[in-house]
């Protein structure tokens, strides 16, 4: 069952980065990232209201500090990781994007093994050190088409840490706050709640980011910085199912690590895993990014190290 919903994941991770490099088409500027993710982040908002709503849990939105700053810290990342991840599939491949947010998942994994204790075993990682070798393998056969330059490089590393912190996020709220955990200390709050609050703090970051983006353009005058902001039909339908996909994969996760008790050792890395493989057939199918020798060789590693992560 566990790995049916893995699977579900895997699916809402591509099909939203698959629109997202589509949505990445229509940003002529930074102010342009800003405008698509808040849209998303005001439609995931929607969508988690409505589930608390049908959950019975409208009593649950009043949260104690800690819980409020587990969901704060979330946000935040959440935001990071959109506008980071946006911005830097402008300037590379999206077969490079995926392949270096890979190293963002081991910190939801280092950090629950200092934190909480989660033993890291030698067989978990040695699979994880074959997906990384599947990162060194991919992100060879894709610096030559990445073009991003260090600027390229920075926003990789900055929506990487983004992903990895959510992931933490998510972990958090897990030890605290679900009977799940072990550090519960009786408060307990829905998932819905939880991601309702998150994308609330994502929202709320990208406006104030937003804002003063605009005021700082403003300030310097000239056609570009005068540009009106909007997001066409097509774009505002892209993010809509952009929306879906990320609520669904986060709650998913919730679901996977809580309900379940999948480790944050498997379960991060072998999304990332899962997508090294998936984008490359996305990436051809609907960018016409071609499958190379190196492309085949990578996920085959990437493949190799999810297969250890389970079995051994």
């Amino acid at each position: 069952m566990v790995y049916g919903i893995v699977a579900l994941i895997l699916l809402c991770q591509t099909a939203k980065g698959c629109f997202g490099k589509k949505t990445s088409s229509h940003v002529q500027d930074v102010g342009d990232s800003f405008v698509f993710n808040l849209l998303r982040m005001v439609f995931c908002i929607l969508i988690g209201l409505a589930l608390v709503a049908l959950e019975g849990a409208v009593g649950a939105l009043r949260l104690e500090w800690g819980m409020l700053l587990i969901c704060l810290l979330s946000g935040a990342a959440n935001a990071a990781f959109l506008v980071g991840w946006i911005l830097a599939v402008q300037k590379n491949t999206m077969v490079a994007v995926d392949v270096c947010l890979t190293l963002g998942s081991i910190i939801p994994a280092v950090l629950c093994a200092i934190l909480f204790g989660e033993a890291i075993s030698i067989p978990k990682m040695l699979g994880f050190a074959l997906i990384l070798g599947a990162t060194a393998v991919l992100s060879g056969g894709g610096a030559k088409r990445t073009g991003g330059g260090a600027i390229g490089i920075l926003l990789l590393i900055f929506a990487s840490a983004g992903e990895g912190l959510s992931g933490f996020a998510q972990q958090l709220f897990k030890q605290y706050y679900t009977d799940a955990g072990t550090r519960t200390h009786g408060v307990l709050y829905p998932k819905t709640v939880f991601h309702f609050y998150t994308y609330v703090f994502a929202a709320l970051i990208l406006l104030t980011v937003l804002v003063v983006y605009r005021l700082r353009t403003r300030t310097r005058g000239g056609e570009t910085e005068k540009r009106r902001l909007s997001v066409p039909p097509t774009v505002a339908l892209y993010i809509f199912i952009m929306a879906v996909c990320l609520f669904a994969a986060n709650y998913l996760q919730t679901v996977a690590t809580n309900d379940f008790g999948m480790s944050s050792q498997i379960l991060y890395p072998i999304l990332k895993g899962g997508c090294l493989i998936t984008v490359n057939f996305t990436a051809m199918i609907f960018f016409g990014e071609k499958i190379t020798r190196r492309s085949i060789l990578g996920s085959c590693i990437a493949l190799c190290g999810i297969v250890c992560m389970n079995l051994l």
